[in-house]
């Protein structure tokens, strides 16, 4: 039963506390406080870095683990992040927002033209099914 219901846990707690994140104010903000929707992957070196101390900021938070933006664990976070929403735009036709059931409750709706709030989404159940998060 617990391993049936560990993926569900994660994934409805990403879906409620993603786009909830980033309808609030930067400094209101649980876990997304750096990157905005609009923040891509590549597309500059200094909005990587603050994806990167995003991502840090996260595994510290999730997982307990003092990573720093340039530690392996960290890259590989973040190509995952890089690689949903490169897949994303490799499809073209992206909804323009979160899915019905991510996006009740938010402060202000959240455009996600880039598929950013989905793919950070994405980064959060993995790590949520993480084993440091799960069984520490």
């Amino acid at each position: 039963v617990q391993t049936c219901a560990l993926p569900i846990f994660s994934n409805d707690l990403a879906c409620r506390n993603t786009a909830l994140d980033f309808s609030r104010a930067p400094e209101k903000r649980a876990f997304l406080r750096e990157v905005e929707p609009e923040d891509a992957p590549g597309a500059s070196p200094e909005g990587d870095a603050k994806i990167r101390r995003t991502i840090a900021h996260l595994h510290a938070v999730v997982l307990g683990q003092n990573d720093k933006p340039d530690s392996p664990a960290v890259a590989r976070t973040f190509q995952l992040l890089a690689d949903i929403m490169h897949d994303a735009a490799e499809r073209g036709r992206i909804a323009p927002e979160e899915k019905y059931d991510c996006r009740q409750g938010l402060e202000h709706p959240v455009a996600d033209p880039k598929y950013a709030v989905r793919a950070w989404r994405a980064v959060m159940t993995y790590l949520l099914r993480r084993q440091e998060f799960l069984y520490e």
